[in-house]
């Protein structure tokens, strides 16, 4: 049985509107709306401050780890005009991001890649805007 996901009230309202807006407009590759779009009706909704610390919300940083390649990397979840991969900012509009919303730390997801299917491990859960760094060091790195 797959693992239900959780996603707060207000991270629902924008994507779902983002979602929308983005389908109307031409040129958009809409393979990745259609999956953000299922995956967020497929979500429990839930009250911001019922999310658990351990779940992916918007604008969190998580290490992730890809077993094909024996490498780690933290990336932080963001709206698409935030999105820049080399500072580690990923699209909630990529099929990455779309993956990774309201899973668990723990999680071992898999998603659409060009080449096929990618799986990945979701290690930790550094920053999550409900909660706030797991650890005030953390929190200096992230910033400053």
């Amino acid at each position: 049985m797959k693992e239900s996901i959780k996603i707060t009230e207000p991270d629902y309202v924008r994507l779902n509107s983002l979602v929308h807006d983005a389908l109307r407009q031409k040129g958009t590759d809409k393979q990745n709306l259609v999956v953000l779009s299922e995956k967020l009706e497929m979500a429990k909704r839930v009250p911001t401050f019922d999310i658990p610390h351990d779940r992916i919300t918007m604008n969190s940083v998580v290490e992730v780890y890809d077993p094909e390649n024996n490498q780690s990397m933290t990336i932080k979840l963001v709206f698409p005009k935030e999105a820049n991969f080399r500072q580690g900012n990923i699209s909630i509009m990529s099929l990455l991001g779309s993956a990774l919303i309201g899973c668990r730390e723990g999680s071992k997801i898999s998603y659409d890649v060009p080449a096929g299917k990618k799986e990945i491990i979701i290690r930790r859960i550094v920053y999550q805007p409900e909660y706030g760094p797991k650890n005030k060091s953390e929190f200096i790195l992230l910033f400053n």
